[in-house]
């Protein structure tokens, strides 16, 4: 009998060891930091935080992801823009708002990381001017622009939701 429990204990340590092992290498696998390029978060990974950048955390991973397509509504005003970016639910994943003026030009710089956006495109940003103006960019050239927020002026304005991680 007593040899029997002590070939049992050997097995069920090899048993619980191996399976240990297993278990560090998968999550050390899931836990991988992303980087510019993947796919994370619902979204494409556009920038990640560097020391200097606001709300940047020394031994944490923080950054941008955009949506990989345009939303399918076209010619919304600024309001309505930004209402439907924010309702967006992808993979899961909430939290997705219109990118600030500065987030649209790290998406046109990072535009063939993601894929899919439109030449000849203007794409609306979260960021206001004033209560009647909202900046724009033109993926053509990268070129910033005031944009009317609401009316027949407004023309056809892209959406690409971004989410912070």
């Amino acid at each position: 009998m007593e040899h029997f429990f002590g070939k049992f204990g050997i097995r069920l340590f090899t048993a619980l060891l191996l399976w240990g092992l297993g278990v560090l290498a998968v999550s050390e696998v899931s836990f991988a930091a992303p980087k510019v390029g993947d796919e994370y978060g619902g979204g494409k990974v556009v920038y990640i935080l560097q020391p200097g950048d606001p709300g940047y955390v020394a031994g944490e991973e923080h950054g941008m992801v955009a949506a990989k397509e345009d939303l399918p509504q076209e010619s919304l005003s600024w309001a309505e823009a930004k209402a439907a970016a924010e309702r967006l639910e992808l993979s899961g994943y909430k939290g997705w708002s219109l990118p600030t003026q500065q987030e649209l030009s790290l998406l046109y710089k990072n535009q063939a990381i993601v894929g899919g956006f439109r030449d000849y495109s203007y794409y609306w940003s979260g960021s206001e001017v004033d209560n009647q103006k909202a900046w724009a960019l033109d993926f053509y050239n990268g070129e910033k622009v005031l944009s009317v927020k609401s009316g027949a002026l407004t023309g056809i304005r892209r959406i690409r939701a971004i989410r912070k991680f």
